[in-house]
C-alpha cells in the first residue's frame, strides 16, 4: 500500500495550508493525535504494514469529519483543525470517538490488531491566538498525553504563559540555568511508619527563571531532553546529592536515602554509566543509599536492552525505584525480571483511599504483590490525615505527601530532620 494513498486522504504537504487556514480564525481548536508505533508490526505481517494500518486508520477516522480540516504532519502524526467552534472543547467531543474507535480491534489478513494513540488538544478560547502556537500547543499536549499512558486525551485548558516564543527562549536559557543555579533542588522527605521517622527525601528540580518566573518541571524537563542538556542537569543533580550526604552526615543521618528520577533518555546513552561511575567516585557517592527512580509510563516495549541497563546501574550499587506505578502498563511479568527495589504507588490510588473502597482494595492487592515480590512500597500523595489513618493500617510503609513534609530547600529539610 503506496504511502501516497494515506496522503490522499489527509494532505501531507499542507503544513502551511493549516497555518492559513487558522491564521484568519478566533476561535480555533487544533486537534494533534499521534499513532503508536505501528511499524511494530511490520516485521510479523511486512514491510508495508504500518502504510497499510494507517491507510485503516484514516478511512475511519474520516467518517467522524464534518468541515474540519485534516493534516498529516508526520510520519505518524496527523492535525485536526476547526475553525470558529460555537463552545470550547467541541473537538474533545470528537477525540473520545478516535479513542473509542481505536479500541476496537482492527481486523487484518484475520489477525485482531490493536492500535493506540496520544491526543492533544488547544484551543483559542484560553489565549493561544497563534496559528503556529495553537498546533504546538496542541503538539506539547500530545506529548503529555504519551507520558500518561496509552489512549490519553490532554486539553490545554489555560494559558500558562510559555507560548511557542518562550518555549525558544527556555531552550536558549537552560545551560545558563544550570550553570548559575536558577535550576535548583527540593527535598520532599519520606516517613516510615514503622520506624516513626523519615528515612529518605525524594530530590525535586526547579527553576526560577529571572524573566518568566516560576517554570514547572513537566515544561523545562521534556525542553532539557529536546535540548541535550538533560544530562549535564542529571551531573548537577548527582553533584548536589554529594553536597546533601555531606550534610546529612554531619547531623549524624548515615542511612538517609535520597532519590531521583532518571530520565529513559539518560539511562539508555552509550556513556551513561562511564559518566555516573567518574561522578560516584568524583564526589564520594559510592556506597550511599541512592535510589533511581523510573517513571512507570517511560518503560519500553523492547526490554531486553533496558533490563540489561538495569541490572548495570545496580551492580554500580543503586537502588531502583519503579515511580507512578499503577498508572502506566507495567506488566507483572516485568517486575518478577526487574531488579527493581521500591514500588512508589501512584497518588491517585492514595486520594480519598478512606471514602474509596475500591482505592483501597487495590492499593491493598499492590501491598500484597509487593510483599511476595519482596519490594518495598512508598505511597504518594498523602495529603490528610483521613486517608494517613487508612494507610497507617500497612505498618511497613514509607509515604510521602504535604501532610508530613513538603518539598523544602536542603536546609529546610536537615532542620525538620
Amino acid at each position: 500500500m503506496e504511502t501516497d494513498e494515506v496522503d490522499a486522504l489527509t494532505g501531507l504537504a499542507t503544513y502551511n495550508v493549516l497555518i492559513e487556514y487558522l491564521e484568519d480564525s478566533v476561535p480555533a481548536e487544533v486537534l494533534y493525535i499521534e499513532i503508536d508505533e505501528p511499524a511494530r508490526f511490520n516485521d510479523a505481517f511486512g514491510y508495508d504494514t504500518d502504510k497499510r494500518i494507517l491507510l485503516y486508520f484514516c478511512e475511519n477516522l474520516s467518517t467522524l469529519l464534518d468541515d474540519e480540516l485534516f493534516v498529516r504532519i508526520g510520519t505518524y502524526s496527523f492535525v485536526i483543525a476547526k475553525k470558529n467552534p460555537s463552545k470550547p472543547g467541541e473537538l474533545k467531543l470528537l477525540a473520545d470517538k478516535i479513542i473509542n474507535q481505536l479500541r476496537e480491534p482492527m481486523n487484518f489478513e484475520g489477525n485482531l490488531l490493536y492500535m493506540t494513540a496520544a491526543i492533544g488538544i488547544a484551543s483559542s478560547f484560553y489565549g493561544f491566538y497563534s496559528a503556529a502556537t495553537l498546533v504546538r500547543q496542541a503538539e506539547h499536549a500530545m506529548k503529555k498525553a504519551k507520558r500518561e499512558g496509552t489512549n490519553r486525551i490532554v486539553l490545554c485548558q489555560e494559558n500558562r504563559g510559555f507560548s511557542f516564543e518562550h518555549e525558544l527562549k527556555l531552550l536558549r536559557d537552560i545551560p545558563r540555568a544550570i550553570e548559575n543555579g536558577e535550576i535548583y533542588f527540593v527535598y520532599q522527605g519520606q516517613y516510615n511508619y514503622a520506624q516513626k521517622a523519615f528515612t529518605g527525601a525524594e530530590m525535586l528540580a526547579r527553576w526560577e527563571h529571572p524573566v518568566l518566573g516560576n517554570v514547572p518541571p513537566d515544561i523545562f524537563i521534556p525542553l532539557a531532553e529536546k535540548s541535550g542538556m538533560i544530562t549535564p542537569l542529571m551531573n548537577k543533580t548527582l553533584i548536589e546529592v554529594s553536597k546533601m550526604y555531606k550534610k546529612l552526615e554531619e547531623k549524624g543521618f548515615d542511612d538517609f536515602s535520597i532519590a531521583l528520577n532518571l530520565s529513559f533518555q539518560v539511562l539508555m546513552e552509550e556513556s551513561f554509566l562511564d559518566n555516573v561511575t567518574f561522578l560516584l567516585d568524583a564526589y564520594g557517592l559510592q556506597g550511599k543509599p541512592l535510589t533511581f527512580e523510573i517513571m512507570e509510563d517511560t518503560i519500553p516495549d523492547h526490554l531486553e536492552s533496558f533490563t540489561t541497563r538495569l541490572d548495570e546501574v545496580k551492580a554500580l550499587g543503586f537502588s531502583l525505584a519503579v515511580d507512578d506505578y499503577g498508572t502506566g502498563h507495567t506488566s507483572l511479568t516485568y517486575l518478577l525480571h526487574f531488579p527493581i527495589d521500591y514500588l512508589k504507588i501512584d497518588r491517585s490510588f492514595v486520594h480519598n483511599i478512606h471514602q474509596n473502597r475500591r482505592n483501597f482494595l487495590l492499593f491493598k492487592s499492590i501491598i500484597d504483590m509487593a510483599d511476595a515480590l519482596d519490594l518495598k512500597i512508598i505511597a504518594e500523595g498523602v495529603e490528610t490525615r483521613e486517608d494517613d489513618a487508612i494507610l497507617q493500617q500497612f505498618e511497613d510503609i514509607t509515604v510521602q505527601g504535604y501532610l508530613y513534609c513538603k518539598p523544602l530547600r536542603a536546609e529546610a529539610l536537615l532542620k525538620r530532620l
